[in-house]
């Protein structure tokens, strides 16, 4: 796809062009590209099909972002003259955030213990809830961490429970982004 910039004839210029090439706006910039060949009478694959549903949730997600205006504002932080804050919304919402890593180094099963959680998410994490669970599965405790507000990829959660033996315990943590998409990570003592 051919990028312009700075040409006052087509700057700004959007949709067809005798149906052989399209002018597309990304941001500040204008692209080129040729005009799509859609077959009509092709049936879509199950995979196809499943594609486009999530675009289709994306895309409403982003008109839903964009019509509120504390978010759009958060989303518009993240542009570039690429993208837009439509872009940055569809995008957060087709990537669910990742737990990287739990920190059980300073648990030791008493109440006041902490569990750092390292979670990441390509425009922000919302939130991180935490359980611990016993050796048979039963749970122990669960709740939501905290924020660290130095270093915004930990999340720090702090034991209510006394543990007597934590040794075989599961420590499980899920990552929310604002979407609402899960990325989970469980260790076991």
């Amino acid at each position: 796809m051919a990028r312009i910039s700075n040409n006052q004839l087509v700057k700004g210029a959007r949709g067809n062009v005798g149906r052989q090439f399209v002018y597309k706006k990304r941001g500040e910039d204008t692209h080129i590209a040729m005009m799509p060949v859609i077959d009509k009478n092709l049936k879509p694959t199950e995979d196809q099909s499943k594609i486009r549903d999530l675009f289709a949730a994306a895309s409403q997600y982003a008109k839903g972002a964009m019509s509120s205006p504390d978010l759009k504002k958060e989303y518009q932080k993240k542009t570039s003259s690429r993208t837009t804050a439509f872009n940055i919304a569809f995008r957060d919402y087709l990537k669910p955030p990742v737990v990287r890593e739990i920190d059980t180094e300073k648990y030791d099963g008493t109440p006041g213990s902490a569990i750092v959680v390292n979670a990441k998410d390509d425009f922000r994490v919302a939130e991180v809830k935490l359980s611990i669970l016993h050796a048979d599965g039963s749970l122990l405790e669960e709740g939501n961490a905290i924020l660290n507000p130095i270093d915004r990829n930990k999340w720090t959660y702090t034991a209510t429970q006394n543990n007597a033996s934590p040794p075989g315990c599961t420590v499980s943590a899920t990552a929310l982004d604002l979407p609402g998409n899960k990325g989970t990570l469980n260790k076991v003592l």
